[in-house]
């Protein structure tokens, strides 16, 4: 048998699958040849072609070479809509865009991924200054390729792009590289600029998301009350028509109401509504969707704390649908006052007496 050849792999029986199942022993799959291409795989190839065009063999071995792994590339990333590549040296970046797979909550529309790729530690080996500030434009760049979406997006990786290739450049030569000193001040001052717009981009974004989660959360609660309320109806455990069960419905919707109009009145606000937004749009989603049922429990317990007789200033007024609106109403717009008006159920703590003796 020579070193080439492999003996042909028996199946297994049923036995020893279900053994192998009960101990957790996972096969290990054949194994397969990689056939992806990195970008610095890429930008190799085309440096080689390159030195093959300049010395006039346009159609050397490395053209073909260069092209398959083009393709391979663009089939994994999307089409290359900016490029640079240095002439000097196996070095380059591009600016990649793909259409997304579609979503149950955008059918019509599907995502743009844009990703910057970059291969330069060729060109910027002896110099670390550059080396550093091209990281320093690829991390703003992910930053804004993870957060930014649409015509944010699209402006924020462009200019990172221009601004990391306008580098490039400047150092890719065949002779000594001039100072860099004035070059690296202007791109600080240009990353400091990039990283406002995509700051003030981001926190729009952010609330945008926030509010699509506040909606959607708003149409489960919705959800959630109307199939409650069917059945309870079924099972005969209460009466629409009774003023106790719409005026439990009638809270929990204004609680949610209130929750969701505090929002939009804080978003209007230049500081107002503060989130982080590098936590992730699913985060910031899914936080955005509890607002509504956070707003629909401080009215409930509100709620249930009148009901029961626990707050004294109410004991007076007249209870009606429009009261516990009202007052459901302002538990869903400010948490705060709710909880002021919660933490009197239990009847404070009583301030210490004065124990200074005053005078005659």
């Amino acid at each position: 048998m020579s070193e080439f050849t492999q003996p042909l792999e028996q199946p297994h029986g049923w036995w020893r699958r279900f053994w192998d199942l009960v101990l957790a022993r996972e096969e290990a799959p054949p194994a397969t040849p990689d056939e992806s291409v990195s970008f610095a795989e890429l930008v190799w190839a085309h440096a080689q072609r390159q030195d093959e065009v300049m010395k006039g063999d346009p159609d050397g071995p490395w053209e073909k070479e260069y092209r398959r792994r083009l393709g391979i590339f663009k089939r994994e990333h999307g089409k290359i809509v900016e490029s640079y590549w240095c002439r000097y040296e196996a070095s380059g970046a591009a600016l990649t865009e793909k259409l997304g797979r579609r979503r149950p909550a955008r059918l019509y529309r599907r995502d743009t991924i844009i990703r910057l790729h970059t291969a330069t530690d060729w060109r910027t080996s002896s110099a670390p200054a550059v080396a550093l500030c091209l990281h320093r434009w690829e991390t703003i760049g992910i930053k804004a390729g993870e957060v930014l979406r649409d015509t944010s997006e699209k402006i924020a990786m462009n200019w990172v792009f221009t601004a990391g290739a306008r580098l490039l450049g400047f150092v890719d030569r065949d002779q000594e590289v001039p100072p860099l000193d004035t070059v690296l001040a202007e791109q600080a001052t240009e990353q400091e600029e990039v990283k406002r717009y995509y700051t003030r981009a981001a926190e729009n974004s952010a609330r945008i998301v926030y509010f699509k989660g506040m909606l959607f959360g708003t149409a489960v609660l919705a959800a959630f009350l109307g199939f409650a309320f069917l059945l309870s109806w079924g099972l005969g455990w209460l009466d629409p028509g009774d003023e106790a069960t719409y005026t439990l419905f009638v809270v929990i919707a204004m609680g949610a109401s209130g929750a969701i109009l505090s929002v939009m009145t804080r978003m209007a606000k230049e500081n107002g509504f503060g989130i982080d937004f590098e936590v992730g749009r699913k985060s910031v989603r899914f936080l955005g969707g509890l607002r509504p049922w956070i707003g629909a429990l401080f009215a409930l317990a509100l709620y249930l704390a009148v009901q029961a007789g626990l707050l004294d200033f109410v004991k007076d007024v007249p209870h009606t649908v429009y009261f516990y609106a009202t007052l459901a109403f302002i538990a869903g717009f400010s948490e705060r006052r709710a909880k002021v008006l919660l933490d009197s159920v239990g009847g404070g703590s009583e301030p210490p007496a004065d124990t200074t003796k005053s005078g005659p």
